[in-house]
């Protein structure tokens, strides 16, 4: 299951990276403790690819929205995922070189998706397909180049039951732009 998570991840985040849009990599934290009843399952720390497109531009009046994908691969034998969606980000000009972004979309995971806790050193997540959430901050070092530090979040919101640990990331990210 974990080459075709990385796989998928790949495909998605290059296909993203194909759009003259920007590619990344980074490293996280994998299931940090940050305000939930539940946590602290996995350990290690997740490798991570990233592709999203150039702004939409028929949706330009709106604002900068961007397609993203990326997967996710932990070290230490926990939970690996693929996510995809829709990005919105703030300050996306040359009058600043810092941007925030906020992103939310759909999420398949390798891990348990029973509705129950079972051991205690994975995360039983309720369901297979996940909502993912992202809030990330930026600097652009300049024209290609971009770094980022983000909090990710993966649960099914509590649609799927009432097993809903969730899982939480903060990651720092290396990003290119084609």
């Amino acid at each position: 299951m974990r080459l075709w998570i990385l796989g998928a991840a790949a495909a998605l985040a290059f296909g993203g990276a194909a759009q003259a849009g920007e590619f990344g990599v980074g490293v996280a934290a994998h299931d940090v403790d940050l305000w939930k009843a539940q946590c602290c399952f996995e350990s290690g720390a997740d490798i991570e690819i990233h592709g999203r497109t150039d702004p939409i531009d028929g949706m330009k009046r709106f604002g900068s929205f961007r397609l993203w994908a990326s997967g996710s691969v932990n070290t230490d034998g926990g939970t690996d995922y693929v996510t995809a969606g829709l990005m919105r980000r703030f300050w996306d000009n040359d009058e600043t070189p810092f941007y925030a972004q906020l992103s939310v979309g759909l999420g398949i995971h390798d891990g348990p998706s029973e509705d129950y806790q079972k051991t205690p050193d994975r995360i039983y997540f309720g369901s297979r397909v996940l909502i993912a959430s992202e809030a990330a901050i930026g600097w652009r070092m300049n024209d290609d180049w971009s770094s980022e530090a983000a909090y990710f979040h993966l649960s099914h919101g509590g649609l799927a039951g009432d097993q809903n640990p969730g899982l939480d990331v903060i990651s720092v990210r290396l990003i290119k732009k084609f």
